[in-house]
């Protein structure tokens, strides 16, 4: 694949509920621009972009891909997400380096869980989005009431670019608004619009024209003028009113049967924004904020010869070893050369760039700004990192990602599994920021933590099919805590005799309550030297000791302060282990 310069380049993410058709729309765009010669299918097992052992088996994404295309000179890297809710924070990486996305809506279903979960991430990260009503060739697709239930539950003004022919097994088209034609079949046959369609056709336009003139000023004195639009003015006019979220398109698409894909496609490449295009203030370049190592935010321009700041925002990982999923932000990123990672402050050695069509890797010179690309075994570089120059440090934003909601206990299945499950554990941590993992010392167990039982389920079941490692779960058990209801003082003297040297130490001690977020305090009123200040220091690591059981049933003791008020030390038998008993 040639390079491509920054203002040739579109990212797009594809965001949905689960289901709704992104990774066949991926498939059929990769076919139908010539990217791929044999049209895969998720059911088989053989999309592009649903390669992972365990997305072939679940007929379903998992984590995010990446599918460039090239068409009308542009390169499009379409970043192919899960829409099910447990693998959220695979979206969040897509969304967090695209400059657009592709709301898919399932023509029968509507809106759902997953739609919502998805535009308010767009909205959050205030892209562009153009909204696909998909599938339109299923029985019982109908159009009316997937709109109804897009206004109904999403919040913009939603302006139809296109009409469609027909719905269900009978969809066989759209009118497109833009251009007033029909666009028919697989092979997109360009005709005159059906009679019974005209009127419908001319008042949405009608609407559509409106929503473009409020993207330009220059427009807006046209329409005042009641002087006609051409296709470049309304195009112009839309990808304003786009940029500046005053509308968001609608769009009818079946890619299973290879209707009305083109037509989308056209409007991916006239409508989204270029990564250095900043629409919503014409005649600005679009910039990336940035901090320096001191913690000094500026904005650069999304330009090649602005300082190199290139973002990890995806790692994957199995036995071959580490793919490093990158943005460039600025400057130009090159194989076979040497980057300064912030983030690690250390230099890492940057081996043959790629770029990647599902597992599918292309070999590429360089990365201009506003490029996605890989790099395999990047040294200790992972997720989140910024990539740049020694002498000018930059750190990107880090990827926001939720807290897990759901955790389990694993064990290790045979002694083997034990010497590599840590292992195995941070390198799947690695690749998924939403996954997390620790000992909890209250229960000797080791925590498994993620977005839901699902997700869980995938991590075991990678953690077995890449590193070798077989885990079991369990329910875990609850930490409890025990702690005090009340302020109380006691006296306490420890004598030993054993015929040498003894011990002696005299204690007396208050406890009181603390808030419940705080475990433990520790404070002293002794004066005219009772208890000298190392016996004091005793007593403190005395009580520490005493909190990790307590007296109710052994579990650990929290939310209480003591406090050493007085006592007594002897000049020859006090020791420090006295005072601790």
């Amino acid at each position: 694949m040639k390079e491509y310069q920054t203002g040739q380049i579109r990212n797009v993410a594809l965001v949905s509920h689960n289901g709704a058709g992104k990774t066949t729309m991926v498939e059929r765009l990769l076919f139908d621009t010539g990217a791929i010669t044999r049209l895969g299918k998720v059911q088989d097992g053989t999309a592009t972009t649903d390669f992972e052992e365990e997305e072939v088996a679940r007929n379903s994404s998992t984590s995010t891909a990446i599918a460039p295309i090239e068409y009308a000179g542009l390169k499009v890297n379409l970043l192919d997400t899960p829409g099910y809710v447990d693998f959220v924070g695979e979206m969040n990486a897509a969304l967090s380096v695209a400059d657009g996305a592709l709301i898919l809506v399932e023509s029968v279903a509507g809106v759902e869980v997953g739609t919502e979960i998805a535009w308010q991430a767009t909205l959050e990260r205030d892209l562009p989005r153009i909204i696909v009503i998909n599938k339109m060739n299923r029985d019982n697709a109908r159009a009316a009431r997937a709109m109804a239930s897009i206004r109904e539950n999403l919040d913009s003004r939603f302006i139809s670019l296109q009409l469609p022919i027909g719905e269900g097994p009978e969809f066989k088209g759209i009118i497109d608004l833009i251009s007033m034609e029909a666009r028919l079949g697989d092979n997109d046959a360009r005709g005159p619009i059906p009679a019974e369609l005209v009127d419908d056709a001319e008042a949405a336009r009608e609407e559509m024209i409106e929503a473009a003139a409020e993207g330009d000023d220059a427009l807006m004195e046209k329409f005042f003028a009641e002087e006609p639009f051409t296709e470049e003015d309304v195009i112009r006019g839309l990808k304003g009113a786009i940029a500046q979220r005053l509308c968001t398109p609608v769009m009818y698409a079946a890619p299973e049967a290879g209707i009305a894909v083109k037509p989308l496609l056209g409007a991916v490449t006239k409508l989204m924004p270029a990564p250095d295009e900043d629409l919503a203030t014409p005649g600005e370049k679009k910039q990336f904020a940035a901090k320096d190592k001191d913690g000094n935010e500026a904005t650069y321009d999304i330009a090649d010869d602005s300082p190199l700041a290139a973002f990890i925002f995806k790692t994957r990982d199995d036995q071959y070893g580490k793919m490093s999923y990158i943005r460039v932000y600025g400057g130009t990123l090159e194989s076979d050369s040497r980057v300064w990672d912030s983030t690690l402050d250390s230099e890492v050695r940057v081996g043959p760039l790629q770029v990647i069509r599902g597992s599918h890797q292309t070999a590429v010179g360089k990365l201009h700004a506003g490029d996605i690309g890989v790099v395999v075994k990047l040294g200790e570089a992972g997720t989140n990192d910024t990539l740049c120059q020694r002498n000018e440090q930059l750190f990107l934003p880090e990827i926001e990602q939720p807290e897990p909601i759901v955790s389990v206990s694993i064990t290790a299945e045979t002694q083997a599994d034990v010497a590599k499950m840590s292992q195995a554990l941070n390198r799947l941590a690695a690749e998924d920021k939403t996954l997390r993992w620790h000992n909890e010392p209250a229960t000797r167990e080791t925590i498994l933590s993620g977005m839901g039982n699902t997700h869980l389920d995938m991590a075991i079941k990678k953690a077995k099919s890449k590193f070798g490692v077989t885990l079991n779960t369990h329910t875990p058990r609850i930490p409890y805590r025990e702690t005090i209801t009340s302020t109380a003082s006691a006296e306490h003297t420890h004598k030993k005799q054993s015929g040498g040297a003894g011990q002696y130490a005299r204690v007396m001690l208050r406890v009181e309550s603390l808030d419940d977020d705080e475990e433990f305090t520790f404070d002293s009123e002794i004066f005219g030297g009772s208890i000298s200040a190392p016996f004091v220091a005793a007593v403190e690591k005395g009580c520490r000791q005493s909190l990790e059981g307590g007296v109710l049933a052994g579990y650990p003791v929290t939310g209480v302060k003591a406090v050493v008020f007085d006592g007594k030390e002897h000049p020859v038998d006090s020791k420090e282990i006295a005072f601790q008993t």
